[in-house]
């Protein structure tokens, strides 16, 4: 299992702003790739109990909340599990690898199969938390990812685009809808102990819409009557 704790700031822009401000990035920042492409998918599954307290974001004053995803990208067989728990603006990820058998496992409620791994601290609390809470996979939400990061790993910036939510279903067979205008993106800032002064002098480019509410809420407004 690995544990990554940062702040994360999550900013609405327009395709012309990300324009303005990606020859900037490119100058001071790594692409951060995954295979050969500059951007690449993302593909989250999120789980939720039945009170859907994962939904219940920052728009609801809430300061502390969590969320368990599956997580895949250009690869579909090499899956993580995440929880992700935010106090505020702080993030702490815990993610781990899990094969198909787990991912199927996960899906069904298979505890037979769960147990077996219960040596993951994650896969365990996963577990615990699904009997106790009663998880259930609720949506995909699916974007295309063009990532940056700094030499010492201490800052990513991330364009999020073509955001779409597909109601789960176990055949794949529900149709994805659009989250956002097709010209808004999502910027995100995330940094482990402070921003450089240079990428702030960079965001002061454009004009800053910060989003208060995360990917699944968006998501699961939208698939909720």
């Amino acid at each position: 299992m690995k544990t990554t704790k940062r702040f994360e700031f999550k900013y609405k822009i327009t395709f012309q702003d990300y324009l303005t401000i990606k020859p900037m990035i490119e100058s001071l920042l790594i692409h951060d790739q995954h295979g050969e492409d500059l951007s690449y998918p993302v593909n989250s599954l999120y789980l939720d109990d039945i009170y859907r307290s994962g939904a219940a974001d920052k728009a609801f004053g809430n300061q502390f909340h969590k969320k368990y995803r599956i997580r895949h990208y250009h690869d579909e067989s090499k899956k993580k599990l995440e929880l992700k728990e935010k106090v505020g603006d702080e993030s702490t990820k815990h993610s781990t690898m899990i094969s198909d058998a787990v991912y199927q496992a996960i899906l069904s409620q298979d505890l037979d199969v769960l147990e077996q791994h219960f040596s993951d601290p994650l896969i365990r609390r996963f577990t615990l938390d699904m009997l106790r809470f009663h998880l259930e996979p609720m949506c995909d939400i699916i974007y295309q990812r063009e990532a940056f990061k700094d030499e010492s790993d201490n800052l990513r910036i991330t364009f999020d685009q073509s955001l779409e939510v597909a109601p789960f279903s176990i055949n794949n067979l529900t149709e994805k809808g659009s989250l956002m205008h097709p010209t808004t993106m999502i910027l995100e800032v995330k940094y482990e102990h402070y921003i450089p002064k240079s990428i702030k002098q960079v965001l002061k480019h454009v004009p800053l819409q910060q989003l208060s509410v995360s990917k699944y809420f968006l998501g699961y407004t939208q698939i909720t009557p």
